[in-house]
């Protein structure tokens, strides 16, 4: 079968995110000069189920702030099909730019060039090429955030982990908490698929990852057993409190949101992956000094 080629909830106060232009599916440099800032938001909200809806303000919690230009786009996924070039559907890579189905943590370091505006972080992150009919949608970049959104204290992610977040199969909506879109800076008015947005703003998609570790496996067979979410901002009793990753890709506004689709399928469909691949210790004197 014919793959088509080419082409995460709540926080409340704006982010001041830099827009970045892209030619097509070639990598480019982030033109911003900023470095990671501290940026308050607001903690995610934990639901059991998925709500569809617009999310109240929560507590407001800090958050190491990292801006990334887009990479290469690609049908590979070194996590899920690992040695297997153009066996999964096509993602969009950002970070690392040495991304491919070959790629191993060890990989990651040896090849440390990234699209991310803080070079000591290396690591590799992608989500699923976004379509608008037969219309590949480039993204303009990526915010990463690794935000403290639990009471307890929290150390960065360990040297080597791989995280997923979301479902790539899902064909109905998922927990807002989890995957959601918003237009612009609203993320309180987030939703489950895409919203149509005014043309000066920018069509975003939020994915948030587990913020609580195992404390000894740095994958699991699915790639999430290792990791939970937090209940009440609380990590359970055995594990190792993270700051929560965040990927927010901003996209241009869409004239026909009704049309949108993901490589992966349905618009629900929305996830995204991370390998860790910092500079550990530059990582964690970060998560020492912002994140207390």
């Amino acid at each position: 079968m014919k793959i088509k080629s080419l082409a995460i909830i709540a926080v409340s106060t704006v982010l001041l995110l830099a827009g970045i232009s892209v030619a097509g599916a070639n990598p480019i440099a982030v033109h911003t000069a900023a470095t990671n800032d501290v940026t308050t938001l607001a903690a995610p909200p934990r639901r059991p189920q998925p709500q569809p809806t617009r999310v109240p303000p929560a507590p407001q919690v800090q958050a190491i702030r990292i801006q990334c230009g887009v990479g290469q786009i690609n049908n590979v996924d070194p996590i899920v099909m690992p040695g297997m070039p153009a066996m999964s559907h096509y993602h969009q890579f950002f970070g690392n730019r040495s991304t491919n189905e070959n790629t191993t943590i060890a990989s990651l370091l040896a090849n440390r060039a990234t699209t991310c505006n803080d070079r000591t972080d290396s690591s590799a992150y992608w989500a699923p090429q976004l379509w608008q009919g037969s219309t590949a949608i480039a993204p303009r970049s990526v915010t990463v955030l690794y935000a403290k959104t639990v009471t307890s204290a929290v150390v960065a992610h360990p040297a080597g982990l791989v995280l997923i977040a979301g479902d790539a199969k899902a064909a109905e909506a998922q927990d807002l908490s989890i995957v959601s879109w918003y237009c612009g800076n609203n993320v309180q008015n987030a939703s489950a698929t895409p919203p149509a947005c005014a043309r000066n703003q920018e069509l975003v998609g939020l994915i948030r990852f587990p913020e609580c570790w195992n404390g000894k496996d740095l994958d699991s067979a699915n790639h999430k057993d290792h990791v939970t979410y937090a209940v009440n901002r609380t990590c359970a009793a055995g594990t190792v409190a993270l700051p929560q990753l965040q990927m927010h890709i901003r996209y241009p506004a869409q004239a026909n949101v009704s049309t949108l689709a993901l490589a992966s399928g349905s618009i629900f469909s929305l996830h995204a992956d991370f390998m860790n691949g910092w500079n550990q210790r530059a990582f964690e004197r970060q998560v020492a000094q912002r994140l207390r």
